[in-house]
């Protein structure tokens, strides 16, 4: 988590920046939410990741808004951030997040970082009910569809000679897929919450656990060497990866094939 740190030192200054330049300051403040959500809302941005950004606002507010989101976003990529952005009511989240796996699953991971606590539980507590109510079925089916599409975009097999350790079959998605069915199945997304409620095992809690650590891991490694957001663990990469981690071989059995 300690990159997450680093990244939210940078997001909460530009914030504050960005909130000093609003003449009705008080008022705004009073009105909106800064919430990360996706990878950053998990804590587990790989260093080159985007960093997804929600600026959550009442409609008191909303005449405001345009220019502070405006104002923030621009400090934002003065500094190089790689953003994701929006800007949305409680009602209009719920609303999309509903009709859109996609922005149902980033939702799911939301994390409050700064403004109005209160304004950001009660819409995460509105969108947890839409989440778990009787819609819940068909919520699971959309995010396994979708989770299934880029299967079939990235490798829907275990034995891809080159993977993509986010989004092919076995990757850190389908850690993510766990996370967002538990969610919509008993309004929780943390394994660890998940374990304590009686539905996820200890063991498979545990083995959850190690193989995000391993491929957060691996993820970085790819990341710091291409300088750049890079998830493909290409040849070069396994041989480098397999020699610098201490994988040994055996008879008939290479240093990398053992890694792999």
């Amino acid at each position: 988590f300690f990159l997450t740190e680093i990244f939210d030192e940078v997001v909460l200054s530009l914030y504050e920046s960005a909130l000093e330049q609003q003449p009705q300051r008080k008022r705004l403040s009073e009105g909106v939410a800064l919430v990360a959500h996706s990878g950053y809302g998990r804590r587990d941005n790989a260093p080159f990741s985007d960093l997804d950004l929600m600026l959550l606002h009442s409609n008191r507010v909303a005449s405001l808004i345009p220019e502070f989101a405006a104002t923030l976003v621009q400090n934002l990529s003065d500094v190089g951030v790689e953003l994701g952005f929006s800007v949305r009511t409680s009602g209009q989240a719920c609303q999309l997040a509903m009709v859109d796996p996609i922005i149902c699953t980033a939702l799911i991971e939301s994390r409050f970082l700064s403004g109005n606590e209160s304004l950001f539980h009660k819409f995460f507590e509105r969108f947890r009910r839409k989440c778990t109510n009787r819609t819940t079925n068909q919520l699971i089916k959309n995010i396994e569809i979708s989770r299934q599409a880029e299967r079939r975009k990235f490798g829907d097999t275990v034995y891809l000679l080159e993977p993509n350790i986010k989004r092919s079959r076995g990757g850190l998605r389908d850690i993510h897929l766990l996370r967002w069915v538990g969610f919509a199945a008993y309004g929780e997304a943390m394994p660890r919450k998940l374990k304590q409620m009686g539905k996820l095992s200890a063991t498979d809690h545990a083995a959850l656990r190690d193989a995000r650590d391993f491929l957060l891991v691996l993820r970085h490694a790819l990341h710091f060497k291409a300088g750049t957001a890079q998830d493909v663990l290409t040849k070069h990469e396994q041989l480098r990866i397999a020699a610098g981690r201490g994988y040994e071989g055996d008879e008939g059995v290479l240093p990398v094939e053992r890694f792999m």
